[in-house]
């Protein structure tokens, strides 16, 4: 009666001890298997990341606190403007190193003058045809910047800069007209007494290379 006794306890006891260890596994499997999804999640956004950044896309980085700026309240405007020209070399022939050409070795298709030109006339826009290795390009002046912004009452300042172009005849509305040839600056001030817009143009480069200043109207 005693042995079965024992043996009976020993039973329960041996029951319960393996109760216990199945719990500590399962927990430890739990804790384990979180751990390993999350350590997968973190691989994979690492992976996303590093392919993002291999393939050239955009990788979105942490928003960070904006920086408060104050805007100047100063009335006196000052601004370069530069002559410039933007030009579009090409060739009669497909991929050829062109030892004459600022673009040395063009990776596009060959391309012809257009037997028919719309550019308008004015001296704005240039087509120089082909040259002995077949070089030719399409030239467009412009000023840059082109577009500017001031207020009411403001006494603006621009600064004309001849940087590409031989010679320009420059016009600002209701200030006047003066040439302006490359390596030259020529400055002119006035107050911008009204809104409105206020133009100004090279007359020998039409009808492309034109600015505006727009000037805003004092607030209420």
């Amino acid at each position: 009666m005693n042995s079965n006794k024992k043996a009976m306890n020993s039973n329960k006891k041996a029951i319960i001890a393996a109760a216990a260890i199945m719990a500590v596994i399962a927990s430890a499997s739990m804790i384990l298997g979180i751990q390993t999804q999350k350590s997968q999640h973190a691989l994979a956004q690492t992976s996303n990341r590093t392919a993002a950044s291999a393939s050239g896309a955009i990788t979105m980085l942490p928003m960070t606190k904006p920086v408060m700026v104050t805007p100047s309240q100063t009335t006196k405007k000052e601004f370069w403007i530069n002559t410039v020209h933007f030009d579009g070399i090409t060739s009669l022939h497909a991929a050829v190193a062109n030892p004459l050409s600022a673009q040395n070795t063009p990776l596009h298709p060959a391309e012809n003058p257009p037997a028919n030109s719309t550019v308008p006339s004015g001296g704005g826009f240039r087509i120089v045809l082909p040259n002995k290795v077949g070089a030719w390009d399409f030239r467009s002046f412009t000023f840059a910047p082109d577009q500017i912004i001031v207020n009411q009452g403001d006494e603006v300042t621009l600064h004309f800069v001849g940087v590409q172009g031989v010679h320009h005849l420059i016009t600002v509305d209701g200030v006047g007209t003066f040439p302006l040839n490359r390596g030259e600056i020529h400055t002119v001030s006035f107050i911008a007494n009204s809104p409105g817009t206020i133009t100004f143009l090279c007359s020998v480069h039409l009808p492309n290379m034109i600015g505006q200043i727009l000037v805003l109207p004092k607030s209420a």
